[in-house]
């Protein structure tokens, strides 16, 4: 009977309690930590320098798997180019390469931690379909989570989730730059749907004042254009429909169908999982731009409105501001991560011929003519000749349920005055430069009311900051 009564006093005191318990994680008190990076266009291995001998590197892998999770932007196609059976698209207006690397990339970054892939982006589909499909079919046989790009336009915007033991995390991805050949379609019952990536499509209206349309008819009409004489119509010209306004402008916004898929999606999301990562790659209005266009910034509040913990742009290539939007972070562009951009070799013929050297050419020899390289070995235009393009920062985000915290910004620099073989790839930043960064950071935040201080080498912001 003793032994009776003391089962009966541990059951309730341990069994019940615990099927009563209908949720193991308090998702409202949980804290939880996400490291965040921009974009990584990579064909090198980099585990080499993942040693104790390089503490700039290796210290920043350090950091990266010691979050609960990490993100990146994949803005390239991974597989091995001897073994690959598709070919190469057509280089389009939106495409300055044809970014691939090999399998071998994708264990690197798994190897420092990463578990959070983003697929959209301008590059989805550097290599067709075909090389869309390598891809995903590489990251799913590393277990390694992904979205923004599918079989439909239904996979293609679904999240992806990982399961951590700090909760269920739902990522979704979407590319408001990309070529028109890579955006996703829709399955109906007759047709199947097109492979590709989940669109944030923006329609962009051009108005011009009467004094502006009226010189625009003008032109339009000495080139042969068909111009109706009603002041009130709109031009067509050069490719472009001009209609009458008020002053010269060009107004721009979301999509509707894309807003309400999107929107959807997270929402769903936000039942699915405990946290909801949204991201997108968006260059617009252009890479120079230190500003997101208003469009961009109205769509990451309805994104955070619909659920997301955070929204991380990329695609710009440089840092741009951070915003604390009831209590969620929104960063406009996390720069480069890793930027291989003068390593890629072989290429395809559409490369040599864009840049009008011969199709025997050498890598090195496209490169030196893409970039103007003089005499001493530097670049004079693109990308290598401007260190701003290398200058960036690893996010470490604290998060309390799905509240932000605290964020940690870690400066990074990617050997811009290296020689181009060691070009592109990160490390810690050292002084003076890691201040330099962060406070141009601070510098970019500071419109959005972000204070990001500079404390013993890296950037701080707490939500007793704000």
């Amino acid at each position: 009977m003793k032994h009776i009564a003391l089962l009966s006093i541990l059951y309730l005191l341990v069994v019940l309690p615990v099927i009563g318990q209908t949720n193991l994680i308090d998702d409202s008190d949980v804290q939880w930590s996400l490291a965040a990076v921009g974009d990584v266009i990579m064909n090198r291995q980099v585990s080499p320098y993942d040693q104790p001998n390089d503490p700039a590197f290796h210290d920043l892998a350090n950091l990266i798997r010691s979050a609960d999770a990490a993100f990146i932007n994949l803005e390239q196609s991974v597989f091995r180019l001897a073994d690959f059976e598709g070919w190469p698209a057509p280089l389009g207006n939106m495409r300055g390469n044809y970014e691939l690397g090999p399998p071998e990339t994708l264990f690197d970054l798994k190897l420092m931690g990463f578990d959070l892939f983003n697929q959209a982006n301008n590059h989805t589909t550097d290599y067709g379909v075909e090389g869309l499909r390598e891809t995903i079919k590489l990251l799913d046989e590393l277990g390694l989570v992904h979205s923004g790009a599918g079989e439909n336009l239904g996979w293609a915007s679904r999240p992806g989730y990982l399961d951590t033991a700090k909760g269920r995390m739902a990522l979704i991805g979407m590319a408001s730059t990309f070529q028109t050949m890579s955006r996703a379609g829709e399955a109906t019952p007759d047709v199947m749907g097109r492979p590709g990536l989940n669109p944030l499509r923006i329609e962009r209206r051009v108005e011009a004042s009467p004094e502006t349309i009226a010189m625009i008819r003008e032109v339009a009409g000495a080139y042969g254009e068909n111009v109706s004489t009603d002041q009130f119509a709109e031009v067509q010209f050069l490719g472009s429909t001009i209609f009458p306004g008020a002053r010269d402008q060009v107004l721009e916004t979301v999509n509707v169908n894309d807003q309400t898929r999107i929107l959807s999606e997270i929402r769903n999301a936000s039942d699915q999982a405990d946290y909801v990562i949204v991201n997108s790659h968006s260059h617009e209005p252009s890479n120079e731009s230190l500003m997101p266009p208003n469009w961009l910034v109205d769509f990451t509040h309805e994104a955070i409105d619909a659920g997301a913990s955070t929204f991380i742009v990329h695609g710009p290539h440089q840092l741009r501001g951070v915003e604390i939007y009831k209590g969620r972070p929104i960063f406009y562009s996390l720069g480069n991560f890793i930027f291989h951009i003068e390593t890629i070799d072989p290429m395809p013929s559409d490369i040599r011929e864009r840049y009008d050297v011969g199709m025997d050419a050498l890598a090195s020899e496209v490169y030196d003519t893409r970039f103007k390289v003089d005499e001493d070995g530097n670049a004079t235009v693109g990308y290598p000749s401007d260190e701003k393009w290398y200058r960036s920062v690893l996010v470490m985000m604290s998060f309390r349920g799905k509240n932000i915290e605290e964020i940690r910004f870690h400066p990074i620099e990617l050997g811009w005055e290296l020689p181009r073989s060691q070009r592109g790839t990160p490390r810690i930043a050292p002084e003076p430069l890691a201040r330099k960064i962060i406070e141009h950071l601070a510098e970019l935040s500071a419109p959005y009311g972000t204070d990001i201080r500079y404390e013993d080498g890296v950037g701080v912001w707490t939500a007793d900051s704000r």
